[in-house]
């Protein structure tokens, strides 16, 4: 204490409520880096104090008795205005002038523990009582960009082998139709979000989940939290392992690698919960082939209706080619069912069981996709046999649907070459995942 060094650049002296400290704190990580709280708020340093800037954002303007750094998170507490945290300062620890002068950066980021959203059917907090939302799930991710991007920009995720777990984008895309009209207020629906493409530092997160599966239908399963409600099916959470995140803006490409550690609290062991996750990766699979199947169908009868005879053809060509047109379209309906929605031009024969098509395979294994999404759990015989009964009732669909594609389109499709009518394309063949 025999001598003093100021270290207040940057602080300023016409705070609303004091301009005077009260903590000041060292980051255990990156050396330099200091946390200081005032009679107002909170500010950092990276040079130990010789420049200080505003930390705030949108703390309001309150007295900082004591600040905390745990892991990678900042606890911020305040006189009056609660206990604030600001999660994973991984970011204030890699920051450097090099990067702020870089075109594009991608920060690693902290480690993310694999926790499920909850599913419990809670009853949300009013907004009299003092309360705020948890951190975001998954992986907080952020990046920089030197200037505002000039096109689209991505951040993908990718497994161990280089496969796309997750792809965002900035360009904006639309809620399912379901989110117009949800069962519950609309407030609660979480919007699809999109990269932000301005320049300087942004915050995403990766809530380590694969991308959402095809589905011809979407519920919402409860968050009591405004904003949040996703729509199922989600994708099924990524397992533990190491994870690569790729940023590509502005013709520049920026990687950095984050690990994601089981959840401590889960009963389930790491076996357990990949297990569950090759399951439900043989449910997306499934459903993304029946999907591909009901497009082809749709857009087959959307061909179907393109090739109707116009009134100046010949009568017998007319004749001939409406003929075949409607024995492809009986063919269809027998086979894989009518278009949701639509009536069967000729009604199949009753039966004791309904005809499985792609729209009810798909619909099945997003029931259960969304029922595996409940708790880490190794598979059961019971849902093993579910997704083996499904599987079966898809490859009846293809079979009966291939059928199709081998002898009775190119019967019609003779009839059309017949009449000097273009012939229809055949559809590629399905991916079959397999049972």
């Amino acid at each position: 204490g025999r001598t003093w060094t100021k270290i207040v650049a940057g602080l300023p002296t016409d705070e609303p409520s004091g301009s005077f400290a009260r903590v000041v704190r060292a980051d255990a990580k990156r050396p330099g880096l200091l946390f200081a709280g005032t009679e107002s708020s909170v500010y950092v340093s990276f040079d130990d104090g010789d420049h200080w800037q505003s930390l705030a954002m949108n703390l309001p303007n309150s007295p900082v008795r004591d600040l905390l750094v745990k892991g990678n998170d900042l606890l911020v507490a305040t006189h009056g205005r609660g206990l604030w945290v600001l999660d994973d300062i991984s970011m204030l620890r890699q920051v450097t002038p090099a990067i702020a002068a870089s075109a594009v950066h991608l920060f690693a980021p902290g480690d993310a523990v694999r926790m499920r959203r909850n599913v419990n059917a809670d009853t949300p907090l009013p907004p009299e009582i003092p309360h705020a939302v948890n951190p975001p799930d998954g992986v907080i991710v952020d990046y920089w960009l030197g200037s505002a991007a000039s096109g689209p920009i991505a951040l993908d995720v990718l497994d161990e082998r280089g496969a796309i777990v997750r792809h965002y984008t900035s360009v904006a895309r639309a809620p399912v139709v379901e989110a117009a009209r949800p069962p519950h207020p609309n407030f609660w629906v979480a919007e699809p979000e999109a990269l932000p493409v301005s320049a300087g530092m942004h915050r995403v997160h990766w809530d380590l989940r694969h991308d959402a599966p095809p589905a011809f239908t979407h519920s919402f399963e409860i968050n009591a939290n405004p904003g949040l409600t996703p729509a199922s099916p989600e994708g099924p959470l990524a397992p533990p392992g190491v994870y690569t995140l790729r940023l590509a803006a502005n013709g520049a490409t920026s990687t950095q690698k984050v690990t994601v550690r089981n959840d401590p609290r889960s009963p389930a062991t790491v076996a357990d919960v990949r297990a569950q996750h090759t399951l439900q990766m043989q449910l997306v699979g499934g459903m993304q082939s029946a999907w591909s199947g009901a497009e082809q169908v749709s857009a087959l009868r959307a061909a179907l209706t393109r090739s109707e005879p116009a009134g100046t053809a010949a009568a017998s060509t007319q004749a001939e080619v409406r003929r075949a047109i409607e024995a492809l379209r009986a063919a269809i309906d027998s086979s894989v069912g009518p278009d949701s929605g639509t009536a069967a031009r000729r009604s199949p024969a009753p039966r004791a069981a309904p005809r499985p098509t792609f729209r009810s395979v798909n619909g099945a294994l997003a029931s259960q996709l969304t029922a595996q999404d409940n708790a880490d759990w190794a598979p059961t015989a019971p849902v093993r046999a579910a997704w083996t009964s499904a599987c079966r009732d898809l490859a009846t669909v293809q079979a009966t649907w291939s059928t199709v594609l081998r002898q009775n389109l190119p019967r019609m499709n003779a009839v059309l070459k017949r009449n000097g009518v273009s012939e229809l394309a055949v559809p590629a063949s399905l991916v079959w995942p397999g049972c």
